[in-house]
C-alpha cells in the first residue's frame, strides 16, 4: 500500500534533527512504518488514514514537543508526488540536483513573476514551483523562502534526484 511522504522545512543547522530519533518520537504520535531519507526532513509514513492537514499538525507537534523546534510540514501522497515528478518541465534536465520541486501548502493566488535577467527558470501549477538552476542552486536568489515571500503561501524545496528517492520509498 502506498505511503505518505512529510515534507519537515528548515531542517538543519540549529534545527539538526537526529534522523533514529525523528522515527522513534514520530512512531510515539502513531504515526506507522516511519522511514527518513537523508537528514533533511524527508519522512515517508503510514498515515493511519488521517488527512494530509491531520498528519502534518500531528508531525508538527510531535517535533515541536520532543525537539523544541516549530518546523512547517507538508504532507503529499505517493501518488500526488509522482504527479508532481510527471508535470515538472525540468525533469528531464542533465543535472537533477539543479532541478527542485518547491511543494506548497496551499495553492496560490498571486501569479507567479521571475525578475528578468536571471538564468533560473520557474513555473508555479498548483500547489508546486518548478525551478530549473543552470548555474547552479547556492548563489540563486530563487531559495523557497523568495517563492514563500511572493506567493504568500510557506514552501519547502526538494531536488529532483530526492524525489525520486522518495517516490520509490513511498511505492
Amino acid at each position: 500500500m502506498p505511503k505518505a511522504i512529510a515534507l519537515i522545512r528548515g531542517v538543519g543547522g540549529p534545527t539538526a534533527l537526529k534522523m533514529p530519533a525523528l522515527r522513534q518520537v514520530l512512531a510515539s504520535a502513531g504515526l506507522g512504518g516511519v522511514v527518513t531519507l537523508q537528514v533533511a526532513g524527508n519522512v515517508v509514513l503510514d498515515d493511519g488514514g488521517r488527512s494530509h492537514d491531520e498528519t502534518a499538525e500531528t508531525i508538527r507537534d510531535a517535533v515541536r514537543r520532543a525537539f523544541g523546534h516549530d518546523l512547517p510540514v507538508i504532507v503529499r501522497s505517493h501518488a500526488e508526488l509522482a504527479d508532481a515528478r510527471a508535470r515538472n518541465p525540468f525533469a528531464d534536465a542533465a543535472e537533477g540536483r539543479w532541478v527542485q520541486t518547491v511543494f506548497l501548502d496551499a495553492a496560490p493566488t498571486t501569479v507567479l513573476a521571475v525578475p528578468p535577467g536571471i538564468p533560473e527558470e520557474a513555473v508555479l501549477d498548483g500547489r508546486e514551483v518548478f525551478v530549473r538552476y543552470p548555474e547552479g542552486i547556492g548563489g540563486s536568489k530563487l531559495q523557497a523562502g523568495w517563492f514563500e515571500k511572493r506567493l504568500g503561501v510557506t514552501g519547502t524545496a526538494r531536488n529532483a534526484n530526492t524525489i525520486a528517492k522518495l517516490i520509490d520509498l513511498s511505492a
